[in-house]
């Protein structure tokens, strides 16, 4: 990056608050999520997950952003996970960001929708029931 400020690209998002906040400078970055979702089980927080569609422009585990969430989970003790996932959910490629995501899931998994959703209860210490996975059948 050579200190410019990112231009705002999808125009989707609160326009005035994007483009204040750019004025702020290089050195004033925030994160602009795709999904972030905090999974949680009886109001327990159980990891941290971005979740990305797979026409999303690819975002390497070394970007700042994705830094900056593996570090506010690390100092929550939460696994931290960037997930892209199929338009027609028929894969979710799991990406373990911190070291208690790594317990979790290899550094980068490939999964069918079945197996994410057993991932999924799996680290909410939990068995998938049954029944999802006839809720899921295409």
């Amino acid at each position: 990056m050579n200190g410019e400020v990112r231009q705002e690209r999808t125009h989707w998002r609160d326009q005035g608050l994007s483009q204040r906040h750019r004025k702020w400078g290089f050195h004033c970055p925030a994160i602009d999520l795709d999904f972030l979702l905090v999974e949680y089980d009886t109001g327990l927080t159980v990891a941290i997950i971005e979740y990305k569609n797979e026409h999303a422009p690819t975002q390497w585990s070394s970007h700042p952003s994705y830094r900056a969430i593996s570090r506010l989970g690390t100092t929550a003790g939460l696994p931290v996970f960037a997930v892209r996932y199929a338009s027609d959910f028929s894969w979710w490629k799991v990406t373990a960001l911190n070291e208690k995501a790594k317990e979790w899931a290899a550094m980068t998994a490939e999964l069918t929708e079945d197996d994410y959703i057993r991932f999924l209860y799996s680290v909410r210490g939990r068995e998938a029931p049954p029944d999802i996975f006839e809720a899921t059948e295409i």
